[in-house]
């Protein structure tokens, strides 16, 4: 196992690349700040892509646009998670945000010098740190389920 540690430093890390993470990648890109955004999918939007065939987003188009970038469908459709993760990976690459992908964060905790971030080998020394992202793409089966009837998804 190779026990070296690359560390590096940048002012603010985003821990996620979904919609959260890039809108605030965007913010900071736009006023000079220095930051990088950690996506553990291999490829932005791939927590969308990685949902049910049938899944659609709950709000029309016209609302589920980020900061910039109008959402690329008629205002009053709702847009399938193939559409959504489509739309962020291109709005990461319209504003050149500056995502790593394969990234998973193992850690957070600050030292003396800020907090720092670790990744696999890798700890990223920060100022400030947003997580933006959360847990819930985990399958969880309640214990009720064995309950119900096999025609039911």
């Amino acid at each position: 196992m190779n026990s070296t540690v690359k560390t590096e430093r940048i002012n603010t890390v985003v821990v996620g690349g979904g919609q959260a993470g890039l809108a605030a990648g965007y913010h900071l890109s736009r006023r000079g700040v220095p930051c990088v955004i950690l996506e553990a999918n291999q490829r932005i939007g791939d927590s969308w892509r990685n949902r049910w065939d049938s899944l659609r987003l709950f709000t029309p188009a016209r609302y589920d646009g980020l900061p910039g970038m109008p959402f690329p469908a008629h205002g009053r459709s709702f847009p399938t998670k193939d559409a959504m993760a489509d739309y962020l990976e291109a709005y990461a690459n319209r504003f050149a945000l500056p995502v790593r992908t394969g990234v998973r964060v193992d850690r957070l905790w600050r030292n003396g010098q800020g907090l720092v971030v670790s990744a696999g080998d890798t700890q990223i020394v920060a100022d400030h740190v947003v997580v933006a992202m959360v847990d819930f793409q985990r399958h969880r089966v309640p214990a009720f389920a064995e309950l119900l009837s096999a025609d039911i998804r």
